[in-house]
């Protein structure tokens, strides 16, 4: 009987059936160099250092007691609780933000616990600037100021570093606003006593204000955020290291905006007896800008009607035709105030305007008009007349009229210095932002009475004016700073130089407390707003670096 031999009969196979034979051996092969590898790789490293495991000592825990009734849940209604808390779609809705990674030192007098909050929108800026270039006009992100509207870090602190004082300064003037804006989100300079410090205030405890104007220093303090970039939808948040918090920014923003919705009148106006022009002009360019950095529809029926009354409010033109420009009182109730009912014809006080409320309406509605809503362009026109018959041959701006180019306008503070040349300010930013015409010979006229009469705190400070102060940086910026089509920068060096300085001088940054950051010295025209007036208007002023996109970008310069 033949034996087997497996090495003969692996042979045979492999002569008749080389496929079967090839296939085992390619799986043996993959098997093996799988089991090499897995050994290898499981293989455990040699311990570098021991592992040392400690044991946590046993927590005491209170335990609940025994007896309590478990609660009964009703499914079938929604919790009364709850109710309140459900987003309707008609309300504005900041989303739920996590709690920032670790929490900042706001320890009183920490110099590093402020956030390093970026300001300006460098690609779009505030209420002129929605939808335009930015800093320098590039279009491109700035290394000082973030490339978007409230841009940057999330409760990150930071070193603020040499260079900065603007920056700084900006900051220290809205945690100073967020400090005193009271629970309802207005800024009042009759309640403002009840957000400072017990014993230690912001004005003397003898100063009587009322609440007429809080429309408006509502509308300025939250303009101040506004101008910075920074929306009801803003995330970052402020530290104050004199009061050991933070505020967060979009709820400072949002208090305050819908607290002028709640006060507009179905007119459109905001004050709260009488429209006063002021108050309006303030409130609509707000609500212009809200609507303008956010395109949220909640805030655009409120400034479309803004608009619309101020439009209404404007004064006619004496010729008989067009438009002229505002004054206190809008055009229907200096109509309702005729000496007869015969029919006769309104008495002069119908065509009155003054380049003070005329300026301030022409900002809004161009904030209007950069935001897309409705402006007819005949109220433009109509202050651009107004405030050409008003300015002088050497480039002076009256205050009601020609013959008062450079004249004092007086009022509760005269024994403030007065500046001459404050309505030639406001008469270039008119012509600026209504005609965008590089080329108007009144510009250079009136900013060479503006350099004759540069920013200055003198040893009284009676020499201090932080709105005409505003409005010179606004127009000189806009004529021949960087963003200008001139870039000459030989208007506004000198006066950035010496409003910095100013500035610089007057904010509270030593004075522990409530004070620190705000600029309470009072001027001329603080006498209705107080340290809120005086704080919001310093600080717009240092934004106009990147608040306004210029207004001849784009228009070549006659050479």
């Amino acid at each position: 009987m033949r034996t087997w031999n497996p090495i003969r009969a692996l042979s045979h196979a492999a002569r008749n059936a080389p496929w079967i034979v090839m296939a085992v051996a390619l799986h043996a092969i993959v098997l093996v160099a799988l089991s090499i590898w897995y050994v290898a790789k499981e293989r455990p490293k040699p311990a570098e250092s021991p592992i040392v495991i400690h044991a946590r000592p046993p927590v005491d825990r209170e335990l609940p007691p025994e007896d309590i009734a478990p609660i009964e849940i009703v499914r079938n209604k929604i919790p009364e609780n709850v109710e309140e808390r459900l987003i309707k779609l008609d309300e504005v809705y900041i989303p739920t933000v996590a709690d920032v990674p670790t929490d900042p030192d706001v320890t009183p007098g920490n110099p590093t616990a402020q956030a390093d909050l970026p300001l300006g929108n460098t690609t779009g800026g505030g209420a002129i600037g929605v939808g335009g270039p930015g800093h320098h006009g590039t279009g491109k992100p700035d290394w000082k100021y973030g490339d978007r509207p409230g841009s940057g870090p999330v409760g990150q602190p930071v070193q603020l570093g040499p260079g900065r004082r603007e920056h700084e300064l900006v900051l220290g003037g809205m945690t100073w606003l967020a400090r005193h804006q009271l629970a309802d989100g207005s800024w009042s300079a009759k309640r403002m006593h009840e957000r400072c410090d017990a014993g230690r205030g912001c004005v003397e405890a003898k100063a009587d204000f009322h609440d007429l104007y809080d429309e408006g220093t509502t509308a300025l303090a939250v303009l101040t955020f506004l101008g910075a970039g920074y929306s009801h939808e803003s995330k970052q948040y402020l530290v104050d290291t004199a009061r050991g918090k933070r505020y967060r920014i979009g709820e400072i923003v949002k208090d305050a905006l819908q607290w002028l919705v709640k006060r507009q009148h179905e007119d459109g106006r905001f004050s709260k007896d009488k429209a006063f022009l002021y108050n309006e002009a303030l409130g609509t360019m707000a609500l212009c800008e809200a609507y303008g950095l956010t395109r949220n529809a909640y805030w655009k029926g409120p400034a479309q009607r803004g608009v619309d009354f101020l439009q209404r409010a404007q004064r006619p033109n004496p010729s008989g035709s067009g438009l002229w420009g505002w004054r206190y009182l809008p055009r229907g109730e200096v109509e309702d105030l005729r000496t007869s009912g015969t029919g006769e014809a309104p008495s002069k006080e119908l065509y009155d305007a003054d380049t003070s409320v005329t300026t301030w309406c022409v900002m809004a509605l161009k904030s209007a008009e950069l935001a897309g809503l409705a402006v007819d362009r005949t109220s433009m026109d109509g202050a651009f007349a107004f405030v050409s018959w008003v300015t002088a041959d050497n480039g002076l701006v009256g205050y009601i009229d020609p013959k008062g180019a450079g004249a004092t306008v007086t009022g509760k503070n005269d024994h403030f210095q007065y500046h001459p040349a404050v309505m030639s300010a406001l008469g270039m930013c008119t012509r600026a932002f209504v005609r965008h015409d590089p080329n108007d010979p009144v510009l250079e006229l009136s900013a060479r009475q503006l350099v004759q009469d540069l920013p200055v705190v003198k040893q009284d400070k009676l020499s201090v004016d932080y709105y005409y102060w505003y409005y010179g940086a606004l127009a000189l910026n806009q004529f021949d700073g960087p963003d200008s089509p001139r870039k000459s920068n030989k208007y506004w060096g000198p006066w950035n130089k010496a409003m910095v300085g100013a500035l610089e001088e007057l904010a509270e940054r030593t004075t522990p407390g409530c004070q620190q950051g705000g600029f309470l010295t009072p001027d001329r025209w603080s006498y209705a707003g107080g340290p809120v007036y005086s704080t919001a208007v310093a600080v717009l002023t240092l934004e106009v670096y990147y608040r306004y996109a210029n207004a001849f970008a784009g228009v070549q310069r006659a050479r």
